[in-house]
């Protein structure tokens, strides 16, 4: 299938120094797209030697820098300068597999009501180990998708398979309450319609969490497919990356993802207002698991009285002098759990 009897695609490259690896992802872009599609790469305001290491590729990318603003608003301006009905986005460190935008095009021009595709993907650590169909792992939740999307139907239902690919299911539905509790999508998988409009932005206020933002919001402005089968693969390296995010930081994100969406909704809170209260509880105690460890246990009485109490342990640590509390949890007196 291409662009001519199809939608064609703007591929969506974000990168700051990542000289040793944008090349590979801009690779697999250009061979994964079809004649008329197009690969934006959005320098962040890079320091290092990103805009040489591209350069054996402009003559067929759009090439594009601006200051450095996150990979948030990275997104966001791939987003603006894209000219076609559907954008992929790939991150400067990770591939897609050759057949990615092939599947998920197919999907998108068979089913209008969709407003956005992903799948699962495979994982390459730093060692240089495998790991394959890992979005479940990623995400930590053990249920299953028909939970969340719906029925399986074949994707042969929906046009002819890339040679060498077995069927495969398809899900679509609704997966906007299930987000709340976990980001089930990888952005590196993601395939949307450019005219979802605002829904299709990246937050560029949080130090992280911009993409669950934007997931989070596209799933409640329309139907999502997942497609059961992988269509990238997510490098693991030793460099800097957010999955190590200070557990405060991570947590006020969290908090503020929930009330910008969630709790902000007033449809969902008419449903669904005491799951809304206790994932926002949720991440009200990991910040006070954090401050009690640090001994800062009056922010940790402030943490604990939004989330509605705590546990004993945690009340009672908080009611220590901050010195007393971090030393009994360093010792391992008493065991703060999840």
């Amino acid at each position: 299938m291409t662009p001519s009897d199809a939608l064609a695609v703007s591929a969506v490259i974000p990168t700051y120094n990542r000289a040793h690896f944008v090349g590979r992802a801009v690779a697999s872009a250009l061979a994964a797209i079809a004649p008329g599609d197009e690969v934006i790469v959005v320098d962040d305001g890079s320091i290092d030697a990103t805009e040489a290491a591209l350069a054996p590729y402009r003559d067929r990318i759009r090439y594009v820098r601006t200051d450095n603003r996150g990979a948030g608003a990275a997104r966001n301006r791939g987003v603006r300068e894209a000219r076609h009905p559907l954008v992929a986005f790939l991150d400067s460190d990770d591939e897609w597999m050759p057949d990615k935008l092939l599947l998920q095009r197919t999907v998108m021009a068979r089913r209008p009501d969709v407003l956005y595709c992903f799948s699962d993907f495979a994982t390459r650590d730093a060692d240089g180990r495998e790991h394959r169909f890992y979005l479940s792992r990623w995400h930590g939740v053990s249920r299953g998708w028909e939970e969340r999307l719906g029925p399986a139907v074949a994707f042969s239902s929906f046009g002819p398979l890339p040679p060498g690919r077995p069927d495969l299911a398809v899900r679509v539905g609704d997966l906007y309450p299930a987000m709340m509790q976990a980001c089930y999508v990888s952005t590196i998988t993601v395939m949307a319609r450019r005219d979802a409009g605002e829904a299709l932005h990246f937050a560029e206020d949080l130090p992280l969490y911009e993409d669950w933002e934007c997931f989070a919001r596209l799933a409640r402005a329309g139907r999502g497919a997942y497609l059961a089968c992988e269509t990238a693969r997510n490098h693991g390296h030793r460099g800097p990356r957010l999955i190590t995010a200070n557990p405060l930081v991570a947590a006020a994100a969290r908090i503020t993802l929930l009330q910008r969406l969630w709790g902000a909704d007033v449809a969902f809170q008419a449903i669904a207002a005491a799951q809304y209260r206790q994932a926002l509880a949720e991440q009200h105690l990991v910040r006070a698991r954090a401050f009690i460890g640090r001994g800062q246990t009056g922010q940790a009485r402030d943490e604990l009285r939004l989330a509605g109490g705590g546990p004993l342990a945690y009340r009672a640590l908080a009611a220590l002098p901050g010195a007393v509390a971090r030393r009994v949890v360093a010792a391992g007196r008493v065991l703060l759990r999840a």
